[in-house]
């Protein structure tokens, strides 16, 4: 692989496959990441640079296209114009280890002792990048005596969010990665007993550099619901149903979500597949 600049590699790469710049577009879009093919020139050319998370995510999925080593672009875009520190471009999904780490430090189990029933998450993106989301999450214990909740929260900025209990709920533990941009949270209840169910609600703010959001599901799940509003000082301009099988794929785009009135896109989804499930949204 070329050593750079980034737009150098790139276009040794795209030469070395063969490609034109209109496959590679169709390529990008069969795996939903839409790049036109005025900004691929444009990136080969180094007129121009992948910047924002949308962008960052397709240049993830053009490594895989060009059979090029994972992360052997991103890491030229660590060059000048990148985040201070040199670090890595940020592509989506949840550090693995540190998230094992965190979910250990505030006592969580090893082997799940609730089963989530159904969640749903109401996000409000405020403008600048800030949101707000209320969540409400039902439950049912494996076994009696079960009492808390652990919330684990993943972002890509620097900001961490702030989690605090709505409904039916209080927070205990809490534990933060800045670093792995991590942050996990004990929410307590009533200990329930082996078979019961239970619904409680919590609230987050904070702000968000990559344009998505939803959940894992591990294993699946009965039904996930998920409300994203456009507030009067946020961009919104098409949204998308994404999901994502585990942290070594990127999102794909599923459909594209119509914006109801022009500010507000909605998901439901039953028995669901294993994995990531969620809506991103593009500004233009």
């Amino acid at each position: 692989m070329n050593d750079g600049p980034f737009h150098t590699a790139l276009r040794w790469a795209i030469t070395a496959r063969g490609l034109s710049l209109d496959r590679l577009h169709d390529r990008l879009a069969e795996r939903g990441a839409a790049v036109s093919v005025s900004t691929l020139s444009n990136w080969q050319r180094g007129s121009s640079r992948p910047r924002n998370a949308d962008a960052l995510r397709a240049v993830a999925v053009l490594e895989e296209i060009l059979q090029v080593p994972p992360d052997s672009l991103r890491r030229l875009l660590g060059e000048p114009g990148a985040a201070a520190g040199g670090r890595q471009a940020p592509v989506p999904g949840t550090p693995r280890l540190p998230a094992h780490r965190l979910r250990a430090a505030v006592g969580a189990p090893t082997e799940p002792d609730l089963d989530v029933l159904a969640a749903h998450d109401d996000v409000t993106l405020l403008g600048g990048d800030r949101y707000a989301a209320t969540a409400r999450v039902v439950v049912r214990a494996r076994h009696t005596g079960v009492h808390r909740y652990i919330v684990l929260h993943h972002t890509q900025s620097r900001a961490l969010p702030t989690i605090r209990a709505v409904r039916d709920c209080a927070v205990g533990l809490a534990r933060t990665d800045p670093a792995e941009g991590l942050a996990a949270v004990e929410l307590v209840f009533e200990p329930l007993g082996k078979g019961e169910t239970y619904a409680f609600e919590y609230h987050l703010t904070g702000s968000l550099s990559e344009h998505y959001y939803g959940r894992w599901f591990p294993s699946g799940g009965p039904s996930y619901e998920l409300t994203l509003r456009r507030g009067p000082e946020a961009a919104v301009a098409r949204a998308y149903r994404i999901w994502r099988l585990d942290g070594r794929s990127p999102h794909k785009d599923l459909a594209e979500l119509r914006l109801i009135g022009g500010t507000l896109a909605h998901l439901a989804l039953f028995d669901m597949h294993p994995g990531f499930h969620g809506v991103r949204w593009s500004r233009d």
